[in-house]
């Protein structure tokens, strides 16, 4: 059926396929970075895309026994066709942490990125080459005659790749120092190394045993025989300048701008770009300069120290996981389960975080913190993300391939999300006002994981390196509402709260100011990061 061909032919024909063809994405944002616009650009172009088949062939060679390689492009090209799909269709990049999401999503998540653009890009850019490869037969060689042909192919490929890069050395060394995503979008590399860290990073977590912290944790307040409730909303995927509250134009805040009392932190930042990092951080105590999977994941966090110090402490889990945090602690995964929700439907929507909270504080006994961890503006799908009668923006984006979609329908879909997230947590909100009447004093504190690119830039979702990620992937939405009775308690002036709610904040604060408003004391504790300390009053 087909004429046998050299393997280092075969070879050399799919490196340039990887090169040129399924690194698009690459070509594209190089493009952007380099411009060219005389002889000299046009000649450091030229040895970027020679240097770029030579290494792939270099690579393929190495890796050219027959068997092998038949079965490693079976694996690697449709892969690499997905990941140019990815990387085309919504801007990211792939590093650890893109690859850490990867494994760590639930089904749920991954059946709203499958595409027919998707299923295509794999079949046809993927499958069909890598099975192509496979029917080619190689010309029959001895093993000394293969091994002779390939030796001579890969010194004429090095003795090349080195005669293209030298003149151009210093131009290679200065772009990758200044545009370190160039790296994170040319496949393989990306994932390999991606992958590679991921790998070294669970390999260091499971050697380890959890650490204890914040061992001398006990609580100094105490309500007497009122009891205290602090629910801690996690959203997901929220960005601050699509909140009303914060000034959007759009009316994304009916429910909460009807709040008198709540404290908005219309300047707070993330920890990460993504839920694996951002929500172990939030609750790790290590401050994002100081953290990093591997430590969260090697000691206890704030939710142990809080069940150290005698609180209750529950999880509820409308999302694909706590990442770790909850390991210790009771958990109600409510993510797919069948069960009655405020607003009737096929999914679990946010409504249900907050259903049977009535009951909970009518029971309340000891003083508990509770954890909401939203499903949010999860993406791409955002208009699965509400109910029909909360499709106010009009027309919204019904579908994740958003090449398909105008731009201005994929932010209505976005805007509809927060708009039902603001129902909910002003829902939540009225609820814990009618705590008091139970003997509980009541406060919540919300702040969203990270935040969402919507085409800035050519650029969607989220997930890009902390360094080089846009204002609103990190810029996110954060206030307080606290009872008048726990305010009270705990000597909290609410003009001094206010007055300050301007300040740079974010994740760093979360952990300190939830142990000082539940009055619990350890020597980890930092008053300084605790954002209702400067306005306490001295108790009498």
């Amino acid at each position: 059926m087909f004429k046998p061909r050299r393997p280092e032919f075969l070879a050399l024909i799919v490196a340039i396929y990887v090169a040129l063809v399924l690194n698009q994405p690459f070509w594209r944002k190089f493009a952007g970075v380099v411009a060219p616009s005389d002889l000299d650009d046009w000649l450091f172009a030229a040895a970027v895309v020679t240097s770029s088949v030579l290494v792939a062939y270099l690579v393929l060679l190495a890796l050219s026994a027959k068997p092998l390689l038949r079965i490693l492009l079976l694996i690697l090209l449709p892969a690499m066709a997905a990941a140019a799909y990815f990387m085309g269709e919504y801007g990211i990049v792939i590093d650890v942490h893109m690859v850490r999401n990867v494994f760590e999503t639930d089904t749920r998540e991954a059946n709203d990125l499958i595409t027919l653009k998707l299923v295509a890009y794999v079949v046809l850019l993927g499958l069909a080459p890598a099975v192509l490869f496979w029917l080619v037969p190689w010309t029959k060689q001895s093993y000394r005659e293969e091994t002779a042909g390939k030796l001579k192919a890969a010194a004429a490929s090095l003795l090349l790749l080195v005669a293209v890069m030298l003149p151009v050395w210093g131009n290679f060394i200065s772009l990758g120092r200044d545009h370190r995503e160039l790296k994170m979008t040319l496949t393989p590399i990306n994932f390999f190394s991606a992958l590679t860290s991921y790998w070294r990073q669970e390999k260091r977590k499971r050697a380890k045993t959890i650490a204890s912290y914040g061992e001398d944790a006990h609580q100094s307040v105490s309500g007497g025989s009122r009891k205290s409730l602090f629910v801690l909303v996690v959203g997901e995927t929220a960005r601050a300048d699509h909140f009303s509250i914060n000034g959007y134009p759009k009316p994304t805040n009916p429910g909460l701008s009807k709040i008198g009392d709540l404290i908005n932190y219309s300047q707070a930042y993330s920890c990460g770009t993504d839920t694996a990092q951002s929500v172990p951080c939030i609750f790790s105590g290590l401050g994002r300069d100081g953290f990093t999977n591997a430590k969260a994941d090697a000691r206890e966090n704030l939710l142990d120290i809080f069940k150290r110090a005698g609180l209750d402490v529950v999880w509820r889990e409308n999302q694909s996981g706590c990442k770790g945090v909850c390991a210790r602690i009771p958990t109600e995964t409510l993510t797919g389960h069948k069960v009655p929700t405020f607003y009737a439907s096929t999914q679990n929507f946010d409504d249900i975080l907050v259903d049977g909270l009535d009951a909970r504080i009518a029971k309340l006994d000891r003083d508990t913190v509770i954890v909401l961890h939203m499903m949010g503006s999860h993406g791409p799908a955002y208009w699965k993300r509400y109910p029909e009668k909360f499709e106010t923006f009009k027309p919204a984006c019904k579908d994740s391939q958003f090449s398909r979609c105008e731009l201005q329908d994929i932010v209505n879909a976005y805007d509809n999300s927060i708009l039902y997230t603001d129902h909910v947590l002003a829902r939540l909100i009225e609820t814990l006002k009618g705590a008091a009447s139970r003997g509980v004093d009541a406060g919540m504190i919300y702040v969203s994981d990270h935040g969402e690119s919507l085409g800035e830039n050519g650029m969607y979702l989220h997930g890009m390196p902390y360094v080089i990620a846009p204002e609103a992937q990190i810029h996110v939405p954060m206030f307080v509402w606290l009872s008048p009775e726990m305010k009270e308690a705990r000597g909290l002036d609410q003009g001094c709260m206010v007055s300050r709610s301007g300040s740079r904040v974010g994740h760093d604060n979360i952990f300190h100011s939830s142990l000082g408003i539940m009055g619990v004391a350890t020597r980890v504790y930092d008053p300084s990061l605790d954002l209702f300390a400067p306005c306490r009053k001295p108790a009498s």
